[in-house]
């Protein structure tokens, strides 16, 4: 049963980050196209973290995963979505960091209990991931959308260079 809830929790997390990086990279949010690769990104990352290999490797490929979801499916410049993941990541950190010392200092969560099996560990994650999407859809309010959404996966970016190509058969 952890397991399932810490999936759903990674969902929203990942919903939070790529949410994130679509506003700082000026692109409207269409949740319809961002939970199924929510979905997907998550499930990578939590099975990556269950394998036995280096520490926060599940970070680095979600990392390329959203900044590739990210410059296929919108017209907003590869640059400015590179700035935009770490940006995301950035507020995510923030977030967990304070979440952290406010659970802390209130006493709910003590030092020697701060474990990925830890229920309360789990709470805070989703407390985590529903900011960072709260925080996403006002600062949408802020950062106007610039750049948009690709009609179909061999649409042209800004420079006109073809991503993908498109073949019916």
């Amino acid at each position: 049963m952890d397991i399932v809830l810490t999936y759903i929790q990674g969902i929203i997390e990942v919903l939070g980050l790529i949410s994130l990086v679509l506003v700082f990279s000026r692109v409207n949010i269409k949740l319809g196209r961002t939970i199924a690769v929510a979905m997907i990104i998550a499930g990578i990352t939590l099975a990556i973290r269950a394998l036995p290999i280096v520490f926060g490797m599940h970070l680095a490929v979600s990392v390329i995963l959203i900044f590739l979801f990210i410059t296929i499916m919108t017209n907003s410049p590869k640059s400015l979505v590179f700035l935009s993941v770490f940006g995301s990541y950035l507020c995510l950190a923030a977030i967990e960091f304070s979440l952290n010392q406010l659970f802390i200092s209130l006493d709910i969560l003590h030092i020697e209990d701060v474990t990925e099996t830890s229920k309360i560990w789990l709470m805070m994650g989703y407390i985590q991931a529903v900011l960072m999407n709260i925080l996403a859809v006002l600062l949408q309010m802020i950062l106007k959308p610039k750049y948009s959404w690709k009609t179909k996966v061999g649409a042209c970016d800004v420079n006109n260079s073809v991503i993908l190509k498109h073949r019916d058969h």
